[in-house]
């Protein structure tokens, strides 16, 4: 198939060739490099073949010396055609039209992908790249990467990380975000630590300050658990920066709902298929089909961007958007699967609200009903607790009791 293409762009003829020494006539072009092929012997006298523009241009001073005649029976190839077609400006000039705009639309960047990017980070990062310079449509030459990573980075203090590649008429951004500080108090500075949940206090180890709850109180949010005020007993007040390591443990119940009644989706078999032709932002429909195809149906489309190379994307897209029927069928779920379901769901979000607690005791139960089914999932926790907040000072009643 290689062999073929590359005998059609170079062009061949086919010939008859007729004399009493063919064989010998063949013989001088072989060992002239004239390539023949696709031999046929019509008579004793009679034979035709292929052969190679540049090589029949050469026959001319062997049929002499063999006695035997050259007629050209057909003609193929690349060269033929483009001299049937020479005369057609208008056609040359449209296709010298067409490579030029296939040219320049090269040259430009028409394909951002940002699916490298955190989620929540993807859309800012697209808005601050448009201001930055890089947007679709833009010639590829004019978008300088680094430019743009350093105006999303100084513009943003949501990424920690940022790189622009451009390759082609292909953009792509990478971007991380950057993890929520906390705020932290300087060691020197005087301050409380504070409960911030409730429960029941497992253990708690003071490395500074008073503590101002034992093992076996219980806690709610706010309560101060270690106290940066200090009175000695000559009544003097220190105030210091309370440090506390305190374990509660905690009681959290979470609740959810499920619908019991559902509707399935039962595939029939028909679908239809509606094509269009996508040109930059325009969309031109290539089919008509009625807006409702089917009475229930389901949507699928897929977009086939046209690609010269892995990073030459053209403007230019074939979508294929199939409808394909089914029939609606009720259903009702059984109370083991409501309970299965309900009950992974509440532990996956137990897991994702408090990653770090330790899951003494679980109690889940479940209240099957139509058209719904309530379920609750009650845990025991064992839990760290204590920030720092600033620090409340001696009360007039602590500074009594310490001169006392």
């Amino acid at each position: 198939m290689i062999l073929g293409i590359i005998n059609y762009i170079r062009g061949s003829v086919r010939i008859e060739i007729q004399g009493a020494a063919i064989e010998r006539f063949l013989n001088l072009c072989a060992q002239n490099q004239i390539d023949f092929w696709d031999v046929r012997r019509l008579a004793p006298d009679l034979a035709q073949a292929t052969v190679r523009i540049q090589g029949f241009r050469q026959l001319r001073r062997f049929t002499r010396r063999t006695m035997c005649s050259v007629r050209i029976v057909g003609k193929k190839g690349a060269p033929f055609q483009a001299r049937r077609l020479r005369p057609r400006w208008a056609l040359w000039g449209g296709g010298a039209l067409c490579a030029l705009l296939l040219w320049t639309a090269c040259q430009m960047v028409w394909t951002i992908d940002a699916s490298r990017c955190d989620q929540s980070l993807q859309a800012e990062a697209l808005e601050l790249a448009s201001q930055a310079g890089l947007r679709p449509g833009v010639p590829a030459r004019r978008v300088d990467g680094e430019r743009v990573r350093d105006y999303i980075m100084t513009h943003s203090d949501k990424f920690s990380f940022v790189a622009v590649n451009v390759r082609g008429s292909w953009a792509q951004i990478i971007a991380q975000g950057r993890a929520p500080t906390p705020e932290m108090t300087p060691v020197d500075q005087p301050c409380d630590v504070t409960a911030d949940k409730t429960g029941v206090i497992v253990s708690i180890q003071v490395k500074a300050g008073v503590a101002m709850k034992r093992v076996g109180e219980t806690v709610v949010e706010g309560d101060i658990l270690a106290a940066g005020t200090i009175v000695s007993a000559q009544g003097e007040v220190y105030q210091v920066h309370a440090m506390a390591d305190v374990e509660l443990r905690t009681w959290r119940t979470l609740r959810s709902v499920m619908p019991t009644r559902l509707t399935a989706k039962i595939p029939t078999g028909r679908q239809k298929t509606r094509w269009a032709l996508v040109v930059g932002g325009r969309r031109f429909p290539l089919s008509l089909i009625e807006k409702e195809p089917f009475q229930w149906y389901d949507t699928f489309i897929e977009k086939k961007p046209l690609r010269l190379t892995e990073h030459t994307v053209l403007p230019i897209a074939l979508v294929r958007q199939r409808y394909v029927e089914y029939q609606p069928r009720p259903f009702t779920v059984s109370p083991e699967v409501c309970a299965q379901t309900l009950e992974r769901r509440q532990r996956e979000a137990l897991a994702q609200r408090l990653p770090e607690a330790q899951v003494a005791k679980a109690d889940f139960s479940c209240q099957y009903g139509q058209p719904f089914a309530q379920a609750a999932l009650t845990v025991e926790c064992r839990e760290k607790t204590g920030v720092l907040t600033e620090v409340s000072g001696v009360t007039r009643q602590t500074t009594e009791d310490g001169n006392d």
